[in-house]
């Protein structure tokens, strides 16, 4: 639900709210049945602007006896990404020897960028040759009661 509110003197209210049920309680049909109805008996989002209400306010008219916990209104949010030079060629080893070889020949190497964070990434020759051995090597069999618990 999205809401506006314009006067003669421009933008004086814009917001928006966001309501996502989460999987495990998705399963709950009269609690996404309760909350659909309640979104549904809005006029609107601007008319909530328009009236002053704050985002605070809105959700406790909503959620208000379900529990409601409201976070402070500002935090820092700060963007992470995982991506490394490391997984990348993790992901590379899911392409086999024969592709491997193939971007060896025709490409002198491979170039990845993460989806996420545009992070370009460049693994030479050397690199994938490196792939190519570790693929090529037999996989050796560990007793269970050997196994440890990986520290990644």
């Amino acid at each position: 639900m999205l809401g506006v509110f314009v006067d003669t003197e421009g933008i004086q209210a814009a917001g928006g709210l966001l309501l996502q049920v989460m999987p495990k309680a998705a399963i709950d049909e009269e609690l996404v049945q309760t909350l659909e109805s309640r979104i549904a008996s809005l006029s609107g989002f601007t008319p909530l602007l328009r009236s002053g209400k704050t985002l605070p306010e809105i959700f406790q008219q909503l959620l208000g006896d379900m529990g409601l916990k409201i976070l402070p209104e500002r935090q820092i949010v700060r963007f992470n990404c995982d991506c490394s030079f490391e997984r990348v060629l993790g992901a590379l080893k899911m392409f086999g020897i024969d592709e491997l070889k193939d971007m060896i020949e025709k490409d002198k190497g491979a170039e990845a960028t993460c989806e996420f964070c545009g992070e370009v990434y460049q693994a030479s020759q050397k690199d994938l040759t490196k792939l190519i051995q570790d693929l090529q090597q037999p996989f050796t069999e560990v007793p269970i009661g050997q196994l440890r618990k990986s520290s990644h």
